[in-house]
């Protein structure tokens, strides 16, 4: 690996490192102090609980360690492999996720208690992740498809009401909006682009040569030295 992959690696996981640190100091505060932030989460159709769009993500449940902790290690994986092989749209795709998700939240999620936590932006991130490759076809970023299934394939079942105490409306919402943005930016934004070899860049050229009426003039050993102009005969018409 040379120096500018490893910069490459560092700068991937920046912003999702960023990310869960910021998760943790505010988690670590909310506990120490008891801040009870959780008024900050998304209160769906009440207008007090719009202020959760923007921060609900950052909070989460302070009964036990377990709800931030399920969510610290997808947010920097799946972060990384969103900065590292899409880093031209990553933000995009991180804030479309965050604020739209937390929108539809607030719209269409149960009403009476507060939503809150990352799991909404770690299904957008893994579901556009996944689709993006089988959108793109291309064969590398299906492999990164691969792997959110390999990792990640047991979320499919937080898509559904089987526990009142999560906010399957934050997953199901997440994954269809991943699903959506993955459609929608799949002309965008990959970091690599499917490489030709010289070989097939050679035969393109010939192909194309051959096409516009010229012909290929080669030495002995069968190497191109110029092409000429050939017109095509007009083929013979019968009555």
């Amino acid at each position: 690996m040379n120096k500018n992959d490893r910069n490459s690696l560092l700068k991937g996981a920046l912003v999702p490192f960023s990310i869960l640190s910021l998760m943790w100091v505010i988690h670590a505060f909310n506990l120490h102090y008891q801040l009870h932030l959780f008024k900050y989460g998304i209160k769906p159709k009440d207008f007090s609980g719009l202020i959760g769009v923007l921060f609900s993500p950052l909070i989460h449940s302070t009964k036990d360690f377990s709800h931030i902790i399920n969510n610290s290690a997808p947010i920097l994986i799946l972060g990384w492999a969103l900065f590292y092989f899409y880093k031209n749209i990553a933000w995009k795709v991180l804030f479309l996720s965050w604020l739209i998700g937390g929108a539809f939240v607030w719209i269409w999620a149960r009403q009476g208690s507060y939503h809150a936590g990352m799991s909404g932006v770690i299904y957008s991130l893994a579901f556009y992740l996944f689709f993006s490759g089988v959108f793109r076809k291309d064969v590398r970023l299906m492999a990164i498809s691969l792997f959110v299934v390999f990792v990640y394939g047991s979320m499919i079942w937080g898509l559904f009401p089987l526990d009142p105490s999560v906010s399957y409306e934050s997953h199901f919402l997440g994954a269809l909006i991943g699903v959506v943005l993955a459609f929608f930016l799949k002309e965008e934004g990959a970091t690599f682009k499917q490489k030709k070899y010289q070989w097939e860049i050679d035969e393109e050229r010939e192909r194309e040569m051959e096409n516009n009426g010229y012909t290929s003039i080669s030495d002995e050993s069968g190497f191109i030295i110029h092409y000429e102009y050939k017109p095509k005969e007009d083929s013979e018409k019968l009555d």
